[in-house]
């Protein structure tokens, strides 16, 4: 139990971290479907700080000599993921624009088409 009094403060730096982030979901300033990523990983990084003996077994099963050296190699990877996926966000709000600049020309060229027509209609 005096392992877990060492690493108190970085649990709750996640707790904090993800009550904030729970909040702003809640007052929809942040989408539930991109959070939950970051969610997840401030509950493994928590995790990692309440139960530091189970994370160096498996940080040294791993091969990794320092807990430190696991610790950056398992944030760098999940932050990898997490940038991955903001981009394929980007992408798919990119494509849907393009899609609905597409559809608001035909829109609009079908508008001025009836208005000329009913002009045309208007001045015989």
């Amino acid at each position: 139990m005096s392992e877990l009094t060492k690493y108190w403060v970085f649990a709750a730096v996640c707790l904090v971290v993800a009550l904030v982030i729970l909040r702003l979901i809640l007052r929809e300033r942040l989408m539930l479907q991109g959070s939950v990523s970051f969610l997840s990983f401030l509950a493994v990084l928590g995790l990692m700080a309440i139960f530091p003996e189970q994370t160096t077994r498996v940080s040294r099963a791993m091969g990794f000599t320092l807990l430190s050296n696991f610790f950056f190699a398992i944030a760098v990877a999940v932050l990898s993921l997490l940038h991955l996926r903001a981009l394929v966000t980007v992408s798919k709000v990119h494509m849907r624009t393009v899609a609905l600049t597409q559809e608001l020309a035909i829109v609009q060229e079908r508008l001025d088409r009836s208005l000329a027509e009913r002009k045309s209609g208007e001045a015989a």
